[in-house]
Protein backbone atom coordinates (compact mmCIF):
# COMPACT_ATOMS: atom_id res chain seq x y z
CA UNK A 1 0.00 0.00 0.00
CA UNK A 2 1.10 3.74 -0.54
CA UNK A 3 1.90 5.62 2.47
CA UNK A 4 3.93 8.70 3.43
CA UNK A 5 7.06 8.48 5.13
CA UNK A 6 9.77 10.70 6.01
CA UNK A 7 13.34 9.44 4.45
CA UNK A 8 16.56 10.28 4.39
CA UNK A 9 18.13 9.29 1.39
CA UNK A 10 21.94 10.23 1.88
CA UNK A 11 24.10 10.80 5.07
CA UNK A 12 23.36 14.23 7.03
CA UNK A 13 21.11 15.21 4.10
CA UNK A 14 17.24 16.80 5.19
CA UNK A 15 14.65 14.51 5.77
CA UNK A 16 12.35 14.44 3.03
CA UNK A 17 8.49 13.46 2.68
CA UNK A 18 7.99 10.25 -0.21
CA UNK A 19 5.56 7.95 -1.20
CA UNK A 20 6.40 5.08 -0.51
CA UNK A 21 5.31 1.23 -0.78
CA UNK A 22 4.92 -0.74 2.46
CA UNK A 23 4.06 -4.14 2.21
CA UNK A 24 1.40 -6.18 3.66
CA UNK A 25 1.94 -7.86 7.38
CA UNK A 26 3.72 -11.21 7.04
CA UNK A 27 3.09 -14.41 9.55
CA UNK A 28 4.21 -12.76 12.49
CA UNK A 29 3.95 -8.87 11.89
CA UNK A 30 1.51 -6.21 12.67
CA UNK A 31 0.15 -3.43 10.77
CA UNK A 32 0.18 -0.43 12.38
CA UNK A 33 -1.66 3.45 11.83
CA UNK A 34 1.13 5.71 13.84
CA UNK A 35 -0.47 8.24 15.68
CA UNK A 36 2.36 9.49 17.04
CA UNK A 37 6.29 9.16 17.06
CA UNK A 38 8.75 10.78 19.25
CA UNK A 39 12.35 11.90 17.96
CA UNK A 40 15.07 10.69 19.97
CA UNK A 41 18.76 11.46 19.69
CA UNK A 42 19.09 8.29 17.91
CA UNK A 43 17.54 9.47 15.03
CA UNK A 44 19.18 12.13 14.54
CA UNK A 45 22.21 10.14 14.89
CA UNK A 46 20.67 7.87 12.14
CA UNK A 47 20.19 10.70 9.86
CA UNK A 48 23.62 12.20 10.29
CA UNK A 49 25.62 9.25 11.07
CA UNK A 50 25.33 6.24 8.75
CA UNK A 51 24.17 3.92 11.56
CA UNK A 52 21.74 2.07 9.04
CA UNK A 53 22.19 1.99 5.03
CA UNK A 54 20.42 4.83 3.38
CA UNK A 55 17.65 5.77 1.99
CA UNK A 56 16.19 4.90 5.49
CA UNK A 57 12.69 5.65 7.43
CA UNK A 58 14.29 6.75 10.69
CA UNK A 59 11.92 6.91 14.29
CA UNK A 60 11.56 3.82 17.11
CA UNK A 61 8.96 5.45 19.08
CA UNK A 62 6.06 4.78 17.79
CA UNK A 63 2.65 4.20 19.28
CA UNK A 64 -0.77 3.88 16.97
CA UNK A 65 -3.47 1.73 16.09
CA UNK A 66 -3.37 -2.20 14.42
CA UNK A 67 -4.72 -1.42 11.18
CA UNK A 68 -3.85 -5.37 9.85
CA UNK A 69 -2.39 -8.94 11.28
CA UNK A 70 -0.10 -11.66 10.03
CA UNK A 71 -1.44 -15.23 10.03
CA UNK A 72 0.20 -16.03 12.90
CA UNK A 73 -0.15 -13.05 15.49
CA UNK A 74 -1.92 -14.40 18.85
CA UNK A 75 -1.87 -11.23 20.84
CA UNK A 76 -2.97 -8.60 18.21
CA UNK A 77 -6.23 -7.36 17.04
CA UNK A 78 -7.29 -5.05 14.32
CA UNK A 79 -7.98 -2.13 16.36
CA UNK A 80 -5.82 -2.58 19.85
CA UNK A 81 -3.26 0.10 20.71
CA UNK A 82 0.21 -0.38 20.79
CA UNK A 83 3.50 1.14 21.76
CA UNK A 84 6.49 0.08 19.60
CA UNK A 85 9.93 -0.93 21.03
CA UNK A 86 13.34 -1.91 19.34
CA UNK A 87 13.78 -5.02 17.85
CA UNK A 88 15.14 -8.03 19.80
CA UNK A 89 15.37 -11.72 18.57
CA UNK A 90 13.14 -13.51 20.88
CA UNK A 91 15.53 -16.72 20.91
CA UNK A 92 19.35 -16.04 21.90
CA UNK A 93 20.52 -16.42 25.59
CA UNK A 94 19.82 -13.11 26.67
CA UNK A 95 15.69 -12.92 25.05
CA UNK A 96 15.39 -15.95 26.67
CA UNK A 97 16.41 -14.87 30.11
CA UNK A 98 14.35 -11.82 30.54
CA UNK A 99 17.00 -9.45 28.83
CA UNK A 100 15.88 -8.52 25.14
CA UNK A 101 17.51 -5.33 25.51
CA UNK A 102 20.97 -7.03 25.60
CA UNK A 103 20.17 -8.96 22.46
CA UNK A 104 22.63 -10.78 21.10
CA UNK A 105 21.30 -9.90 17.82
CA UNK A 106 20.65 -6.26 18.40
CA UNK A 107 22.73 -4.44 16.09
CA UNK A 108 21.68 -6.39 13.20
CA UNK A 109 18.30 -6.08 14.00
CA UNK A 110 17.92 -2.62 15.03
CA UNK A 111 20.46 -0.78 12.59
CA UNK A 112 20.86 -3.62 9.55
CA UNK A 113 18.26 -2.27 7.92
CA UNK A 114 16.59 -5.38 6.84
CA UNK A 115 13.45 -7.12 8.78
CA UNK A 116 14.14 -10.41 10.71
CA UNK A 117 14.26 -12.33 7.12
CA UNK A 118 16.35 -9.99 5.09
CA UNK A 119 13.88 -8.32 3.41
CA UNK A 120 12.65 -4.96 3.28
CA UNK A 121 8.57 -3.60 4.62
CA UNK A 122 9.26 -0.12 2.29
CA UNK A 123 10.42 0.38 -1.70
CA UNK A 124 10.70 4.02 -3.02
CA UNK A 125 10.55 4.16 -7.09
CA UNK A 126 11.25 0.04 -7.00
CA UNK A 127 14.05 0.31 -5.06
CA UNK A 128 14.18 -1.69 -0.88
CA UNK A 129 14.16 1.70 1.96
CA UNK A 130 16.12 0.55 5.11
CA UNK A 131 14.24 -0.10 8.16
CA UNK A 132 14.85 1.16 11.48
CA UNK A 133 14.76 0.04 14.67
CA UNK A 134 12.21 -2.18 13.76
CA UNK A 135 9.80 -0.29 12.90
CA UNK A 136 10.57 3.14 10.86
CA UNK A 137 7.90 5.10 12.65
CA UNK A 138 8.72 8.24 10.83
CA UNK A 139 5.91 6.89 8.47
CA UNK A 140 1.87 7.01 8.51
CA UNK A 141 2.15 3.63 8.79
CA UNK A 142 4.68 0.60 10.30
CA UNK A 143 4.85 -3.13 9.78
CA UNK A 144 6.57 -4.02 13.02
CA UNK A 145 6.59 -8.14 14.40
CA UNK A 146 4.31 -8.77 17.30
CA UNK A 147 7.10 -9.41 19.84
CA UNK A 148 8.19 -5.56 19.73
CA UNK A 149 4.69 -4.32 20.32
CA UNK A 150 2.99 -3.35 23.71
CA UNK A 151 -0.77 -3.59 23.93
CA UNK A 152 -2.18 -0.10 25.98
CA UNK A 153 -5.39 0.79 26.59
CA UNK A 154 -7.41 2.36 24.56
CA UNK A 155 -8.27 5.23 27.20
CA UNK A 156 -4.76 6.60 26.87
CA UNK A 157 -3.22 8.90 24.88
CA UNK A 158 -0.94 7.78 22.19
CA UNK A 159 0.85 10.82 21.59
CA UNK A 160 2.00 11.39 25.55
CA UNK A 161 2.77 7.38 25.34
CA UNK A 162 5.22 7.29 22.06
CA UNK A 163 8.24 8.01 24.11
CA UNK A 164 7.87 5.00 25.80
CA UNK A 165 9.17 2.76 23.25
CA UNK A 166 12.90 4.32 23.84
CA UNK A 167 13.25 7.47 25.88
CA UNK A 168 11.46 6.98 28.99
CA UNK A 169 12.34 3.32 28.84
CA UNK A 170 15.83 3.97 28.74
CA UNK A 171 16.32 6.49 31.15
CA UNK A 172 14.01 4.06 33.83
CA UNK A 173 16.23 1.56 32.66
CA UNK A 174 19.48 3.10 33.82
CA UNK A 175 17.59 3.96 37.22
CA UNK A 176 16.53 1.05 38.10
CA UNK A 177 19.21 -1.68 36.62
CA UNK A 178 22.40 0.97 37.51
CA UNK A 179 21.39 3.07 40.19
CA UNK A 180 19.57 1.80 42.35
CA UNK A 181 22.11 -1.23 42.39
CA UNK A 182 24.48 0.43 43.96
Amino acid sequence: MKITAAVTMEQGQPIEFKEVELADPKDTEVQVRMVASGVCHTDHAGRDHALTPYPVILGHEGAGVVEAIGDRVKEFEVGDHVVMSYAHCGHCSHCLSGYPTTCLNFNTLNFGGQTEEGGHYHELEGEPVSLFFGQSSFATYANVEEKNLVKVPKDLDLVKLAPLGCGIQTGAGTVLNLLMSN
